[in-house]
């Protein structure tokens, strides 16, 4: 349609031209006619001139040659009149004949009757002279003589042949202006019929370019019926914003979602239908900073929407650029996604239910399972022992099964969090083959990890490592003939750390390769449903590589095995070491700040020192620390505004902060929210610094038997943690907040688990008892179905959830928390 369009458009255009040109050239062509036809008429004109002139001459010479005569007979004077005036007359008769355009030769006919003219004028003289003088006879005889008559006759002769030239000449003028005017008459025919054709043609296409515009007009109102209709039928509204953030159109959908005629939001600021209303001019200041590009994604965001009634709602708006012609516009779609929300909350609730529900008796059953196999129970009868093996990894499977579904839920919420710090390869490794060993037995398969250079770190979140390397390292031991070995490797190149598990297996069908990371994948064969799974290990391998910035992939061939890499940004040991090991003090004065940092050398710590919020927040993105020093008075906001911004860091949420100020004011609330650990004065007495700094970093081990109290609403848990810990600690295990606060109430505890879920309140409630201003803080435990959440973890030492964590971690945790308790809290 657009190229027929356009060929109409040009043949238009080529009409118009044509009709211009043939006008033009009539025009042209008539004013050369009429300039020809102007000199024709001149040139006639000319010509009668020249006759006039010729004859008047012959004229003035006959009547000079009668008055010559008629005085020579008569003698009198009076018969000379004639005579006088034609010689007054006869030069400038000749000389106005001279005058007028002539060609060459009738310029020597001329000549000629101009001296033919003289010798008679001078003839006639002499006998006149003759006659006045009384010589009449002597007149006479010139007269008869004959030379008067033969100059007359030559002067007749003369004027005939210039008359019969004149005559020629005009009769040649006559003949081409007859021609011209044919050629004009038959040329003018020619444009006109040529220009008939052109305006017959021009209006035969002017026609068809109606006709087409006509349907194209039709078309367009068609797509615009269609498009309207499909605006109209989409279940998200749709608003069409002008630069200064004005509803220009809308959608149904729109008016539905918002409770709103479409009359009353044409031309109001979109603002009006957010809950929280903007100022004037605010929406069109926003737009114009998103710098939205036509043809380019644009932004989505969740905002807080108000219908017309009030009710407020939550929507995900998409704004888009589009490019019209009175300039940028606004296309911004708006999808209710309060139904979402429900389905969300409703989901969060089952979850959170299946974790507690599930996990809680899951626990104690594979945790009870697990100390009867380990010998917690006594000797057990072989057929006994057996078939607690059995019950126990099938506990364990169901345990992997739950922990992959609730993973997969978090990756699809974006809850999944991950609390990085430097991780040593080397002893993650050995860990995770130490930890598969038992399962590696199971199928006769041998497990070897190749000699791992110590201080290959890595910046991740250990536990989800762990996870991955477990996935990897189980799933290679399954698909594994026994008599096979499972090998881990390391290897570092370009910047970054892989690790490598390959097995012996039959390897992956090709099949099957570009399927290998999707949820529920499994290869379909015999052998992969013989080793069962769900499918989500690898999935969720790729999602948590992926988020600490690394890479999955695998290499595989028919009856030789795969091998899977795990590849990881490296870190080098200094970077590890300095986030152990620095320390960070940003105080406004240089000089003070040396002073505090030649004081901390002796506590073994590497101090860097800043004096400003911008540099301190510069320094803790370049490299991680064990503790920091803030000077209240800095610039800018000065250090709560500092420790806010610090506490926003991935890895600073549980960096010890000291705060170090001239002002008396410890912060209150503040502080406590902050996790600001203490507050010293100015002037700073520097052992007091010291002292500050030891009490953070320095660690002794405890003596003794240490006093655990251990709170959870689940009996079966209890009597698993106190078996697993029986000969460890001094346990307290009780079911409820009321319980354990009878409990602190009459004796100190040294150590604390808590369960979240209690069925009067969460553990957390317990935090304000086991912190007493008048006493040593409690480290505590959290052990939980819950998954961890980090903004809990920072509050507590130790964040471990049911069913993921082994009996035997929550056993090693316990002892480590007493053996690293600060010096203090001996007393």
């Amino acid at each position: 349609m657009n190229m027929a369009l356009g060929w109409r458009r040009w043949a238009i255009v080529a009409a118009a031209l044509g009709v211009i040109l043939l006008i033009a050239g009539v025009g042209v062509m008539l004013a050369a006619q009429a300039d020809e036809s102007r000199s024709l008429q001149q040139e006639v004109e000319r010509s009668h001139h020249r006759r006039w002139l010729l004859q008047t001459i012959l004229s003035e010479h006959q009547d000079m040659e009668t008055g010559q005569r008629g005085y020579l007979l008569s003698g009198q004077r009076a018969f000379l009149e004639p005579y006088d005036e034609a010689r007054r007359h006869i030069d400038a008769s000749l000389t106005a004949l001279e005058r007028l355009p002539v060609t060459g030769g009738t310029k020597a006919d001329l000549t000629r009757l101009r001296r033919l003219s003289a010798q008679k004028l001078a003839f006639a003289a002499r006998t006149i002279r003759l006659r006045q003088a009384g010589d009449w006879s002597g007149a006479v005889a010139m007269v008869t003589g004959g030379e008067g008559k033969r100059v007359m006759d030559r002067i007749r002769g003369e004027i005939g042949r210039l008359r019969t030239a004149e005559e020629r000449r005009l009769a040649s003028v006559l003949a081409r202006s007859n021609q011209a005017q044919d050629a004009m008459r038959r040329n003018s025919l020619l444009l006109l019929g040529a220009l008939a054709v052109l305006l017959g043609a021009s209006g035969f296409v002017v026609l068809q370019a109606l006709r087409s515009r006509r349907r194209a007009f039709e078309r367009l109102d068609d797509i615009s019926r269609r498009r309207q209709a499909i605006l109209d039928s989409a279940m998200d509204g749709i608003f069409i914003l002008n630069p200064s953030g004005s509803i220009e159109a809308m959608n149904r959908a729109a008016s539905r979602m918002f409770g709103y005629a479409y009359q009353d939001l044409l031309r109001r600021d979109v603002g009006m239908l957010f809950a929280d209303q903007p100022a004037r001019g605010q929406v069109a200041a926003q737009l114009r900073a998103m710098r939205l590009v036509e043809g380019e994604p644009g932004q989505m965001q969740e905002i807080l929407s108000r219908r017309s009634d009030g009710s407020i709602f939550s929507c995900d708006v998409a704004v888009s650029a589009v490019s019209l012609a009175d300039g940028i516009h606004y296309v911004a779609v708006a999808r209710d996604i309060s139904e979402r929300k429900r389905v969300e909350r409703l989901k969060a609730e089952f979850v959170a239910s299946v974790s507690h529900e599930l996990r809680t008796p899951l626990t104690s059953i594979a945790g009870s399972l697990g100390l009867l196999v380990g010998g917690a129970g006594g000797a057990l009868p072989e057929r006994a022992q057996r078939l607690i093996v059995i019950a126990r990894d099938n506990a364990d499977r169901l345990v992997r099964l739950i922990n992959d579904i609730l993973d997969i839920e978090k990756i699809d919420s974006g809850q999944m969090r991950f609390v990085n710090r430097y991780v040593d390869l080397s002893a993650m490794l050995a860990q995770a083959r130490d930890q598969h060993q038992g399962y590696a037995d199971k199928f006769g398969v041998a497990l070897h990890l190749e000699p791992v250079p110590e201080g290959s770190f890595v910046w991740a979140d250990p536990d989800r490592l762990m996870q991955v390397f477990a996935n990897l390292i189980s799933n290679a031991v399954k698909f594994s003939p026994t008599g096979e070995m499972v090998g881990i490797a390391l290897t570092t190149e370009g910047g970054h750390h892989r690790v490598s598990v390959s097995d012996c297996g039959r390897g992956i069908d090709a099949a099957f390769r570009a399927r290998i990371f999707e949820r529920f994948a499994q290869a379909d064969s015999s052998d992969a449903r013989e080793k069962g799974g769900t499918g989500l290990g690898l999935s969720i391998v790729k999602e948590i590589v992926t988020r600490l910035g690394g890479t999955v992939s695998f290499d595989s061939a028919p009856g030789q095995g795969t091998t899977f890499q795990v590849t990881l940004p490296a870190a080098t040991p200094e970077e590890a070491e300095g986030a152990v090991d620095r320390l960070l003090i940003c105080e406004r004065d240089p000089d003070l700040a040396a002073k505090m940092a030649d004081a901390l050398a002796g506590t073994g710590m590497a101090c860097d020192r800043v004096h400003s919020s911008a540099q301190a927040m510069k320094a803790v993105q370049e490299r991680r620390y064990r503790l920091v020093l803030v000077d209240s008075n800095l610039p800018s906001g000065g250090g709560i505004a500092l420790v806010r911004g610090l506490r926003q860091i991935e890895g600073m949420q549980a960096v010890p902060i000291l705060m170090i100020s001239a002002d008396k004011k410890q912060g209150g609330i503040e502080v406590e929210a902050l996790q600001i650990i203490d507050w010293l004065q100015k002037p700073l007495p520097l052992d007091r610094l010291v002292a500050a700094v030891r009490r953070v970093v320095d660690k002794e081990r405890r003596a003794g038997t240490p006093r655990l109290l251990h709170v959870d609403d689940d009996p079966d848990v209890l009597r698993l943690v106190a078996t697993a810990l029986e000969g460890q600690v001094d346990i307290v295990s009780v079911e409820s907040l009321k319980a354990a606060r009878a409990a602190l109430a009459g004796a100190a505890f040294d150590l604390a688990i808590l369960d979240l879920g209690l069925g009067d309140g969460s553990g957390l409630d317990l935090l304000p008892d086991l912190r007493r201003d008048d006493a040593p803080p409690v480290p505590v435990i959290i052990f939980s179905a819950q998954d961890a959440d980090p903004d809990v973890a920072r509050t507590v030492e130790a964040y471990l959830t049911k069913a993921r964590t082994p009996i035997e971690r929550l056993v090693a945790t316990v002892q480590h928390l007493w053996r690293e308790a600060a010096p203090e809290a001996q007393s």
